[in-house]
């Protein structure tokens, strides 16, 4: 069976949006001498960043009394409040990578639903462990040289003193609104990480290189993950 590294990435996903209990510090606006348009993307960008963190910490506060006891509920509220500012279509694809190019529009579909309800699962988990601290949002200093990427970093400061700094990197997508398609949590980049393993299960023997089989596997190996810890 493919095994996704539940424990690590409950982990990196506490610090990807929202931890539980955390408060929102005001943004930290770093000296730097930019544009206006690239003040006026990054300002926007954060904007998308902090807003959804603003819902899922409310979703958090909600969600107390019953996130364990019903979890099909709770995951389908956290992927209400990612899906319109995070591009599962594009983070599955750059997962996929070469492979993406053999697959059929089936299996392209199919990885990109089953890598999306992954990632909502998985970081639904790391909500209900993590509690406690704050988060910083820090301007970055220096601006995109794409006017259709964007970079936000943010600082999570957990209760016990531990930072973990976080990575988003955002697009404009052709409705003009911004998303985010990768995520560096704590030095660990997600679409890479999540790449190798998929290229990984691709070259094993036990899948022989059968995308089906690859797909099933990456979900199977997901749906154990559970707020019940089952």
């Amino acid at each position: 069976m493919l095994r996704l590294g539940v424990n690590v990435l409950s982990v990196v996903f506490s610090g990807a949006l929202a931890v539980a209990g955390l408060s929102v510090s005001p943004l930290v606006l770093a000296d730097a001498v930019v544009s206006t348009e690239a003040k006026s993307a990054q300002s926007e960008a954060q904007q998308v960043v902090n807003q959804s963190t603003q819902d899922m910490l409310a979703l958090i506060e909600s969600a107390k009394g019953y996130a364990k006891q019903e979890p099909e509920r709770f995951y389908r509220e956290v992927e209400a409040v990612l899906a319109p500012v995070v591009d599962f279509r594009a983070f599955s694809r750059n997962v996929m990578a070469a492979s993406y190019k053999r697959a059929t529009s089936e299996q392209r579909e199919r990885f990109a639903e089953s890598f999306k309800w992954g990632l909502v699962r998985t970081y639904a988990l790391a909500l209900t462990e993590f509690s406690g601290g704050d988060i910083d949002l820090v301007k970055d200093t220096r601006p995109s040289d794409n006017p259709k990427r964007e970079r936000v970093k943010m600082e999570i400061k957990t209760s016990s003193g531990d930072v973990y700094p976080v990575v988003y990197s955002l697009r404009l997508n052709k409705a003009g609104k911004w998303v985010v398609y990768n995520l560096v949590v704590n030095g660990v980049n997600m679409g890479l990480t999540f790449r190798s393993q998929f290229k990984s299960a691709v070259n094993d023997k036990q899948y022989k290189g059968d995308l089906d089989k690859v797909i099933d596997a990456w979900a199977t190996g997901l749906e154990e993950v559970s707020p019940t810890g089952a």
